[in-house]
């Protein structure tokens, strides 16, 4: 009993001591009225800030009218006009999600927030530029699976008045009331109100008030960048394959992105369909949606219901009727998102769109993502850890929990930049092309807590470094004061490079023309970019390319992999993967010996 009690205690103090040495996180971001920052838009005149940094800071601009009522699901109109002056000194309301801790929501995981009037984006500039100081400008699109997330996270007064860019954030709508492909939705309407990518459709409006606006705020709107993570970057790749985004933005950095879309079938059909619709697509959430209904549609046999009535009943949901079928504590889900529609995307893969040079919207390009991408799901699922005296994690299988993670990390790196990469560099040889991997993993280790095991360079971690704690938030020890010099350093070299890439369309040494110079990638040439900390080898160039192809070689030979989850990976990385189900071929699941196994569905981080 006694040494249960001196264990516990030491246990208790040094998980105290990982705790308490992580750094701590500014408050909310609050900002008092500066009349030095009042600027004219299309709309009407803002009123801005002044943030403890000393850049210039207008939050919560509305660039569209709130998509309510008749506006659900349709394409962003343009907003109400003011005249008077318009205090922007908070963010807007986020849109409509399960609150996460992904998210940076102060509310309970799995709590339903948000406004559906969220269509707001906010712009930060160095302090003192002229007004006509024609910056390059850097529009930030930010992850979360899109159905979690917003702007309010990636403050950036800090990156601006380093690097001396604009950035500007923004609000898209998320989940169903972001992607939502029905027929009933498409009788009667324009091309893009049928479309069902409102929320591509909302990216390409603030890139529209960018480009008619953010010349008065000091930036030029012809050096616009885009850059996103994750579900952003995926995004990202939407919006060059876009023709509805042609001449909005001149460059592209894609974080962690995928370039996965859906067909219409896969979006709408029943999930019992010889073709088989999403589990969580329209087909399936609407007869749930009837079925939790009180109301006189709710014993209308869906596929009888005329198209008109249909919509109108879809239009009179509330946003509580419309997640309710979706609830999860974590607020991720998964839906079908990206629909091949051929207005605001084309009817093919975007990896054929890729390989012909006059069907995207060609710019220089930095495509990247992280060594161990993988291991924040893992954590977060807690299928794969347990909690050391009810606090501390750890890994209950180590050699597992790499695996999964070394298979989903590189089929990751290989459909997500590897393999666009390679499309446009032998289609557009001309294109500048740029890579990276993000290694650093400096993070707490000690005999109770391994946080390079647990997370190493998982997935939004290098969000930390160009806007401040996001992961580091809600993984205590990641960021602590034994790591402080070495992290600062490489994120001054991160946000020098995507600086760099925003000036001039390639990294080359930074803007400062102080790091390491990154060379170019090609298809005989697979330079990459490490960004890593100094005591790991620091920044440096290597080629290092995974494609698909090498996945499921190592697959089809890893002789100590169990039958089930060598086909539960096959499906989870080429089947049940957002959209780039194309990497799927029947004939190598059969060869796998995966025939007794259904094909459909078998997923969740590789069971």
């Amino acid at each position: 009993m006694r040494w249960l009690v001196l264990i516990t205690g030491l246990a208790l103090i040094v998980g105290g001591l990982y705790i308490d040495r992580q750094e701590t996180v500014d408050g909310p971001l609050t900002l008092m009225a500066d009349n030095s920052t009042l600027r004219d838009t299309q709309s009407g005149p803002v009123l801005g800030g002044i943030s403890a940094p000393g850049a210039q800071l207008w939050l919560g601009i509305p660039y569209a009218a709130a998509p309510v009522g008749e506006r659900r699901w349709r394409a962003p109109e343009p907003v109400q006009p003011w005249a008077r002056p318009r205090e922007s000194l908070a963010f807007g309301d986020v849109c409509p999600q399960f609150a996460s801790r992904l998210s940076a929501s102060t509310a309970d995981p799995g709590t339903l927030i948000g406004s559906e009037d969220c269509l707001s984006l906010n712009v930060f500039a160095p302090g003192g530029i002229d007004e006509k100081a024609g910056l390059p400008v850097m529009v930030f699109i930010h992850g979360g699976g899109n159905t979690i997330g917003s702007a309010v996270p990636y403050e950036s007064s800090a990156f601006v008045q380093e690097q001396g860019v604009l950035m500007v954030t923004l609000n898209y709508r998320l989940g169903l009331l972001g992607w939502f492909s029905h027929a009933a939705l498409r009788d009667g309407v324009s091309a893009e109100d049928a479309s069902g990518n409102y929320a591509l459709l909302d990216m390409i409006a603030a890139l529209k008030w960018v480009r008619d606006n953010i010349e008065n705020f000091g930036g030029d709107p012809e050096r616009v960048t885009v850059f996103g993570e994750s579900a952003g970057g995926r995004n990202i790749f939407g919006l060059l394959a876009s023709p509805l985004a042609k001449g909005l933005f001149h460059g592209a950095i894609i974080q962690s992105g995928f370039p996965g879309t859906f067909t219409r079938s896969r979006a709408e059909n029943p999930p019992d369909d010889p073709q088989p619709g999403h589990p969580n697509g329209s087909y399936a959430l609407a007869r749930a949606w009837l079925q939790q209904d009180d109301g006189p549609e709710a014993s209308a046999p869906i596929d009888q219901m005329p198209a008109a009535e249909l919509a109108r009943y879809f239009r009179r949901l509330s946003v509580e009727d419309i997640m309710t079928p979706l609830f999860t504590p974590g607020g991720l889900y998964r839906a079908p998102a990206l629909f091949r529609d051929g207005v605001v995307l084309p009817e093919e893969p975007l990896t054929e769109i890729f390989n012909d040079p006059a069907r995207w919207n060609q710019m220089p390009l930095m495509i990247g993502g992280n060594r161990d991408e993988m291991k924040l799901f893992l954590l977060l699922s807690g299928r794969y850890t347990s909690n050391l005296l009810g606090v501390l994690p750890r890994v209950d299988d180590p050699e597992r929990y790499e695996r999964l993670n070394r298979y989903h990390s590189d089929a990751w790196k290989a459909t997500g930049v590897d393999l666009p990469l390679s499309l446009i560099s032998e289609s557009s040889p001309d294109t500048p092309l740029y890579a990276y991997r993000f290694d650093w993993d400096s993070m707490q280790k000690n005999w109770f807590v391994d946080l390079p095991e647990l997370l190493g360079a998982s997935h939004a971690l290098e969000l930390d470094f160009l806007f401040g704690p996001l992961i580091s938030r809600v993984a205590p020890g990641v960021f602590y004061a034994g790591n402080y010099e070495e992290r600062e350093a490489l994120g001054r070299a991160m946000r020098d490079y995507w600086a760099g890439f925003a000036y001039s369309g390639r990294p080359g040494s930074g803007r400062s023309s102080a790091q390491a110079a990154w060379p170019s990638w090609s298809a005989e040439e697979p330079n990459l970019m490490l960004l890593d900390a100094a005591e790991d080898g620091g920044v440096r160039s290597r080629r290092i390319s995974v494609t698909v192809e090498d996945v499921k070689q190592r697959l089809a030979k890893e002789e100590s992999l169990p039958e089930r989850l060598r086909c539960a990976l096959y499906v989870d990385l080429f089947l049940d993967n957002n959209g780039l189900s194309e990497q799927f071929v029947s004939r190598e699941y059969q060869d796998l010996g995966c025939g007794e196994i259904p094909s459909w569905p078998l997923s969740g981080l590789s069971r």
